[in-house]
């Protein structure tokens, strides 16, 4: 049976049994289908979709091959913390490099829960199949104030980097992390924003490739403390990496072997988070 006329099949039995959840049916099947089901196609009133006023957050992940992936949470009174059927959408095992929510330690790309509030954490999981950039970013806010906040919890770094400022980037080796990210909407007791590195402080990086000279030249007017410097090649390959744990205004590292022409990656992690930068070598 095409599947689009089982799904609305299905649907317009769950409008009569449980109408709350054809938010969910309809996402499940946007987020799979690749001719999305118009919500028109079942016998739903407009005013029904337009009187949905529950919160929903849907976070992009985009991987270093530039796939991207959506997911969503929905609150909704219905639901739960745990797995619940018709609220929670599993996560159909692919072969490209993916994100996820983890409920007691299974996979969902859609996670409907009952409340969403400062002490709420929402785990996330990922995996690639190559070295390199990946970025977590809001797609879309749906009934959510412009107050409340949204942070993505890196344990790795213990950074807690502001998702309504901008889209945290970050580098990853080739694997599976399933213990690496979180969303969270308050900060801890101590914790300021201000150890987070602001765009200020991004922006004023400065890199360049020095031919004349073989040398990486990094300029840091912030003074910040430098931790490491690793170049990548667009391969993911790691060609030089440095330990510094020094604030220098201006770094100049030069290469003992010439690199070959292209474009790098070079990822400068400091003390109050990690800038990546690309670098042309010519």
């Amino acid at each position: 049976m095409n599947h689009k006329i089982y799904l609305l099949m299905y649907a317009s039995i769950l409008k009569i049994v449980h109408p709350s959840l054809l938010i969910f049916l309809f996402s499940a099947v946007n987020l799979y289908a690749t001719s999305p089901i118009n919500e028109a196609e079942v016998t739903m009133e407009k005013e029904d979709l337009a009187d949905d006023l529950r919160r929903k957050i849907r976070l992009g992940f985009t991987a270093p091959s530039t796939i991207h992936r959506q997911l969503l949470l929905t609150e909704d009174e219905n639901a739960s913390s745990g797995i619940d059927w018709g609220y929670d959408s599993e996560y159909l095992t692919t072969d490209y490099e993916d994100m996820y929510w983890l409920i007691e330690d299974q996979l969902f790309i859609i996670q409907g829960t009952d409340i969403i509030d400062e002490y709420s954490s929402f785990p996330l999981g990922f995996h690639t199949h190559n070295d390199g950039m990946s970025t977590i970013g809001i797609d879309g806010l749906e009934n959510i104030s412009e107050e409340f906040s949204l942070y993505l919890f890196d344990t790795e770094l213990e950074i807690y980097h502001n998702l309504r400022a901008n889209a945290y980037e970050f580098y990853a080796e080739a694997g599976e992390y399933l213990d690496r990210f979180a969303l969270v909407f308050t900060l801890p007791q101590g914790y300021s924003e201000t150890l987070s590195i602001d765009e200020n402080e991004r922006d004023s990086f400065k890199m360049h490739y020095d031919n004349g000279i073989n040398t990486l030249i990094v300029n840091n007017p912030f003074s910040v403390t430098l931790k490491t410097i690793s170049v990548y090649n667009l391969a993911g390959q790691l060609i030089h990496v440095q330990t510094l744990n020094e604030a220098l205004i201006k770094l100049r590292i030069q290469f003992n072997n010439r690199p070959a022409q292209g474009t790098y990656i070079v990822l400068v992690e400091t003390d109050t988070g990690t800038v990546s930068k690309k670098v042309l070598f010519y």
